[in-house]
């Protein structure tokens, strides 16, 4: 079923009949009898043309389907190439739409002779130079660019088709990036327009590629692209402002034939964006065009930058505005990507990279690209994504949010007062109680347009203070100060008998909006669990668990199931727009986690942590200290329990490729807090352990460093989900 969006767009565009069915997959497959497809991309050129590529879910068939208006449907319903010969074209005239096979698509005229197994061999042999194997389709963009991957198991190449106008381009960018020491191109067809590269080692510096990339692989990207900016060759294609401007317009074009709201949004942005690049000069060099953190390999500590096509001259700001827009729709994915850009632009400029004056425009016109990016992915939430996207591009520009009744303060200042050690000196002064000899600022964690986590490092004439400051670009956060000086009137302060703590509030500033707690010693709880190790700390968590849930401090807010199976229904929408192959299987764990939610009847709310798990956590000798209360409500207690033992299950599958493998850890946790808080409902508490695992799946595909284990869990929680019958009473025990 199309989302309300597109149907709105299929209404108002009358010249396009078969639109929906383009932009609906099994109402296409459905109406022409075909088996089921996925959606691979997508181009619309409203009221004109409208192409997606679909694939089988095992990737045996890929199409391009078309839709027409009527008169162009005419000029095109009676070529020969599509009509004649084996697995010819499928025509829906009612509907002015074409069904193209890839290998008949007329403008990659390699396509054929790279997919079709009796053709492909001596080509490809010629292309690779070698024995070639199977292949694998990685990506297509009909009419345009087809990648394939030569060695399913183990890859031995990289093979692209492009279209004739395209072709120039990327051997021109396939050169440069072979003269700076890239990949060297293993063979070409000018004939046929396609290249081949062999297949490069090296771990990806994207999250969403499965990436393990910590600071120093960001460092050696930042040094990579600051060479690439200082080095001599200048493409024939070049990217100069008037080309930036025109883009930007055109978007103001496409806009208003997708949402008259995104419209209203963008309208001010793009002409703030244009302003500010017009007036910004920038010295041309060599960019790569298209550059984000899946353009990037790491291998032995040295970076590779790849995917040369788009190379151009033009301004170096460009490419870094491209990586931070690529970031934040990461983060907005719920990536944890704190600091990283910070390294790479610090390394960038250590390494002699040209000023990139006006970033902020760059960055924010990057954005603005991206805002269609969801509709073309084929999202169901791609208008609501285009919305947050746009409200970011509002944050790097410090205007206003157009969102009526939610104004918006400017991160950007507001983050730079607060790491000023200059700025911050006097107004802690105020608030501590001694003077300051000496200030050192960290940036801890920061999630852009929303919060940041800063350490203060403070000298003073009575000792040596670690602060922590949380900042929030919404305001100041007088509501969780509040709560912690409660919890810790309830005996959570540290002390005995109880030993657990909540770390006191130091005070707090208006302007950067941000308050201050101690930061308390210990070891993070996550360090400390192992196969074979210790249990004590985790029945220790569970007993201070236990006695946050019985100090029972009441919040102004309330955290319900529906909220729960809200968040969990997000999340698996999605998991399953990124993961299409995966969909039934999601669509069986997203069944089971709402008939478990419905079937859970009410409990007796208490004030709950909502966001439990190991992180939270340090251990201090005998104290346990708790952490993070952002998300403090009144809710059921089982949603916290389950919810650590779910990361438990997810610490196992990640790192030890067993979901049982903290399971003493987590027996040890349930009987601590069962010692102090007796009378759990064990079989509640492994149905929501499952509704909060069925979250990880989502998490594991945008979380840096986790998207290894993202099958591991489609598993499990399908292997769980089918022992959940919908008319089943209790709830098997994993």
């Amino acid at each position: 079923m199309l989302p309300q969006a597109d149907v709105e767009i299929v209404a108002r565009d009358v010249a396009l009949p078969g639109l929906r069915f383009v932009l609906d997959a099994g109402a296409l497959t459905k109406e022409l009898r075909m088996a089921p497809m996925i959606p691979l991309y997508l181009r619309y050129k409203p009221g004109t043309s409208c192409v997606a590529a679909l694939a089988a879910p095992d990737g045996s068939r890929v199409v391009a389907v078309m839709a027409y208006t009527r008169a162009h449907y005419m000029e095109v319903r009676n070529r020969r190439e599509w009509r004649e010969g084996p697995d010819p074209a499928v025509f829906h005239d009612d509907a002015c739409l074409v069904v193209v096979p890839l290998a008949r698509d007329r403008k990659l005229k390699g396509a054929r002779l790279i997919t079709n197994a009796e053709d492909s061999g001596d080509f490809l042999k010629n292309l690779v130079g070698d024995e070639t194997g199977a292949s694998r389709l990685l990506r297509y963009k009909a009419g345009r660019r087809l990648v394939v991957q030569i060695g399913d198991v183990r890859p031995r190449a990289l093979v692209k088709a492009y279209s004739k106008s395209n072709f120039p381009a990327a051997l021109e960018g396939a050169r440069i990036a072979q003269m700076l020491g890239g990949a060297p191109v293993l063979g070409l067809s000018t004939r046929r327009h396609c290249l081949a590269w062999p297949w490069l080692a090296g771990t990806p510096l994207c999250p969403e590629e499965g990436g393990r990339s910590g600071p120093a692989e960001w460092r050696a990207a930042g040094q990579a692209l600051a060479l690439i900016h200082q080095a001599s060759p200048r493409p024939q294609a070049t990217i100069t402002r008037a080309d930036e401007l025109a883009a930007l317009a055109a978007l103001a074009t496409d806009l208003p034939q997708l949402s008259a709201d995104l419209t209203h949004r963008a309208t001010p942005l793009i002409e703030a964006v244009a302003a500010g690049l017009v007036r910004t000069p920038f010295q041309p060099c060599l960019i790569h065009g298209d550059f984000s953190a899946d353009q990037v390999l790491v291998h032995e500590g040295r970076a590779t930058i790849i995917d040369w096509d788009r190379a151009a001259t033009g301004d170096p700001a460009r490419d870094i505005g491209s990586l931070l827009a690529r970031l934040d729709v990461q983060a907005l994915d719920g990536a944890e990507l704190a600091g990283l850009a910070e390294i790479f632009r610090d390394c960038y400029a250590g390494a002699g990279g040209p000023a990139t004056e006006g970033l902020e425009f760059q960055h924010a016109r990057a954005l603005l690209a991206l805002t269609n990016e969801g509709f073309r992915q084929r999202r169901p939430d791609w208008s609501d994504r285009a919305a947050r996207l746009l409200a970011r591009v509002a944050d790097i520009l410090g205007m206003e949010k157009i969102t009526p009744g939610k104004p918006m303060l400017p991160e950007k200042p507001m983050l730079n007062d607060a790491r000023d050690p200059a700025m911050m000196a006097p107004l802690l002064k105020e608030i501590l109680p001694s003077d300051i000899l000496a200030l050192e600022v960290d940036l801890l964690r920061h999630k852009p347009g929303r919060r940041a986590l800063l350490r203060y490092r403070i000298n003073t004439a009575d000792g040596f203070l670690r602060v922590l400051g949380k900042l929030r670009a919404k305001g100041a956060d007088k509501r969780t100060p509040t709560l912690h000086a409660a919890l810790r009137a309830r005996g959570l302060d540290g002390s005995a008998p109880f030993c657990v703590g909540i770390p006191a509030v130091r005070g707090s500033i208006a302007a950067p909006a941000l308050w201050l707690q101690d930061e308390v010693a210990g070891q993070p709880l996550t360090d400390l669990l192992r196969p074979g190790a210790d249990i004590v700390p985790a029945a220790r968590t569970g007993a201070a668990l236990a006695r946050l849930h019985k100090a029972n401090v009441p919040a102004g807010r309330s955290w319900t199931m529906a909220d729960e199976l809200d968040v969990l229904t997000r999340a698996l929408t999605a998991a399953r727009a990124a993961l299409p192959e995966q969909g039934a299987r999601i669509d069986t764990i997203a069944r089971a986690a709402t008939e478990i939610v419905q079937r859970s009847g009410p409990i007796r709310p208490t004030g709950i942590h909502r966001d439990f798990y190991p992180d939270q956590v340090l251990i201090d000798a005998e104290r346990v200290w708790l952490l993070d209360f952002d998300l403090y409500a009144n809710g059921d207690p089982t949603i916290d329990v389950a919810n650590f033992l779910a990361h438990l299950d997810e610490d196992g599958l990640r790192n030890h490729g067993d979901a049982t493998a903290l399971s003493a850890h987590g027996a040890a946790f349930l009987e601590g807090y069962e010692d102090v808080n007796p009378g759990t409902d064990r079989s509640r508490i492994t149905a929501l352990r499952f509704v909060s695992l069925a979250r990880h799946i989502n998490l594991s595909r945008v979380i840096a460093g986790r998207g290894h284990v993202t099958l591991a869990l489609i598993n499990h929680c399908t292997t769980y989900a089918a022992k959940c019958p919908a008319n089943r009473s209790a709830v098997t025990r994993w």
